[in-house]
Order: C-alpha cells, then sequence, then structure tokens
C-alpha cells in the first residue's frame, strides 16, 4: 500500500474516498481508443493488451479526465467538506503507476487536492474507522463496491454518465454514515488446527476436476509433484477479477455475486481453493471473495510443497 498526505479523518464522520480510473480519469476510454475499438473489453488479447498499453510512459499521466469529473469532485467537497482518493495501482508496474497518478491528480485537481491519497488493491480495508465508523467509496468496479459493503461501509457504484445520481446517493450515505451505529466485524478469525496435508500433483488435479468438468489450467497443476493442504492468509492470494492484475493464466473473470453470496463458512471448510506458488488462485475465486466478503484472515487452500 501506497498513501500519501494522509491526516485523521474527523471522529465521527465518514470518509469520501473516490476511485481514480473510471471515475475521475478515463482509463477505460483511452486503453480502447489506443486500441482502435469501442469499448475495452473488445481488445485483441484484452489482459495483454491493457497491460501494454498502462505500461506506457506517461499513460497514466496523459488519461483525459472523464466529462463530470471536475462537477463530482466539487460537489462532494461541498457535501462532505473534504474527500480521499483511493486507488488500486498498476500490478505489474506499482512504482510507476502510483507515481503518475498522484502527478494527474496534482495538475487536473490542483485547486481542489484530496484530503489522502491511498494506493491499495485491497480497499475493503478501508471501508469502516477503527471506532467502526463507516466510509464511504465512490467507484465504478462492481467487486470493489460488493466487498466495501461487506465490509461494513457504504458503497455507490458510479458511471460518468449518472455522476448526478451517484450525488443523491451520496447524499443519503452521508446522513446514514454519521446516524449508522458503529458495526460489528463479521469476521470470526478464532484458532483453528492447520491441517498440514500432502498431496500429489494428480490428487489436486482429481479434485479440481470434481468440481469443474471443463477445467483448463492442467499444467500450473501437474508442474509441482507435491501439494499441501493448509491455512493460508487470504491477503497473500490473487485472483483475477480486476482488469489491471498482471495474472500469469491472462484470464477476465466475471464474477457471479449471486453464487458467492451462497457460499457459505462450511463450503470453505469442505472445499479449499488452490492456489500456485505465487499465490494466484488456480481454482476457488468465488470461494477466495467470500471470505474476504466474511471478513477472514486466512482460508483452507492447497499450494505448491516448499520443502
Amino acid at each position: 500500500m501506497r498513501v500519501f498526505e494522509l491526516s485523521n479523518p474527523t471522529a465521527g464522520k465518514p470518509v469520501v474516498y473516490l476511485d481514480l480510473d473510471g471515475v475521475l480519469a478515463d482509463f477505460f476510454g483511452e486503453a480502447a481508443r489506443r486500441e482502435g475499438v469501442d469499448h475495452w473489453r473488445r481488445a485483441r488479447k484484452v489482459k495483454d493488451r491493457i497491460d501494454q498499453v498502462a505500461q506506457e510512459t506517461g499513460f497514466f499521466m496523459d488519461l483525459p479526465p472523464l466529462p463530470h469529473a471536475e462537477q463530482l469532485v466539487s460537489n462532494v467537497v461541498k457535501m462532505a467538506g473534504q474527500y480521499s482518493i483511493l486507488s488500486s495501482p498498476l500490478m505489474s508496474n506499482v512504482e510507476e503507476s502510483t507515481r503518475e497518478k498522484t502527478q494527474w491528480l496534482q495538475h487536473y485537481l490542483k485547486n481542489m487536492q484530496p484530503q489522502s491519497v491511498l494506493f491499495d488493491h485491497n480497499k475493503e480495508k478501508f471501508a469502516r474507522q477503527a471506532d467502526g465508523v463507516p466510509n464511504i467509496l465512490i467507484d465504478d468496479w462492481d467487486a470493489n463496491i460488493k466487498l466495501w459493503e461487506a465490509n461494513g461501509g457504504i458503497g455507490i457504484l458510479y458511471t460518468d454518465d449518472n455522476w448526478d445520481r451517484a450525488l443523491k446517493k451520496l447524499q443519503q450515505a452521508l446522513h446514514h454514515g454519521q446516524s449508522k451505529k458503529p458495526a460489528k466485524s463479521v469476521a470470526e478469525n478464532q484458532e483453528q488446527p492447520d491441517p498440514l496435508r500432502l498431496m500429489t500433483c494428480r490428487d489436486v488435479l482429481k479434485y479440481i476436476k470434481s468440481i469443474h468438468r471443463e477445467y483448463h489450467l492442467d499444467g500450473p497443476v501437474l508442474r509441482h509433484k507435491a501439494w499441501i493442504l493448509h491455512r493460508v492468509p487470504i491477503d497473500q492470494l490473487w485472483t483475477p477479477e480486476y482488469y489491471d492484475q498482471d495474472d500469469p493464466y491472462r484470464r477476465v473473470i466475471d464474477l457471479d455475486w449471486d453464487h458467492i453470496g451462497q457460499i457459505s463458512r462450511a463450503d470453505l471448510e469442505q472445499k479449499p481453493i488452490v492456489a500456485d506458488h505465487n499465490g494466484w488462485i488456480l481454482d476457488g475465486n468465488h470461494r477466495v471473495m467470500r471470505a474476504r466478503m466474511l471478513g477472514l484472515d486466512h482460508i483452507l487452500a492447497i499450494t505448491p510443497y516448499k520443502k
């Protein structure tokens, strides 16, 4: 996580966080224009192209503001008094992307600078203050909003053409956030015994295919002869639901939130996820998302065994 100019929020008052890409800066429109398509998802080999485009020097600094970016910020300041930025850095180029995004803010919002600027992929960590007061996130990515709300915050899903509707929701959220009783944590992080069970790669592949008949990532599983069943920290796992993640398997997935909502704690214990040696999920993206929504710190997982 990168933090700039961070100051303490006013006690009992929600912090209003604005996303950058897709809310203030036209990341997706620019990526589509450079690829010659009308929507970024129609780009050829979209994951590779997005990574390639976004890693070009000056890309984030040169992004045009969205048409209603200035109106959004000025009205947020009128309503809340101040705001903060909460943005995900480009995973494959963290340092450069955070530097350029900071320069973008200094250039385009020089008269309405944020109270603080945070760069973090796990935005839900900031959903509530230490005393339980819910913070507010305006973001264009539904996964961020779902996780934010699941962790006790107030989320507003944003599109630039509905900017005025977002402001109406913000007005309601500010009133709700100040009157809302601090939420209790949903996490039940009690100590549990670590299974520490060894498995062969064939066992792991058979297990995955008992859940998914059509599975195409055999190679990464068979690459490691021995695997181990144990509990791993969730913040060390990576799921490819975000456009800017440097997923080595080049995936873009659409999460089924109805399915995620039906996953129980028992399911998480009975069906461990499978991850590679770098923490990328090979099976169990929805289960990991459910664990994050429940505020869990660890999850049962099968990973390559390291002696």
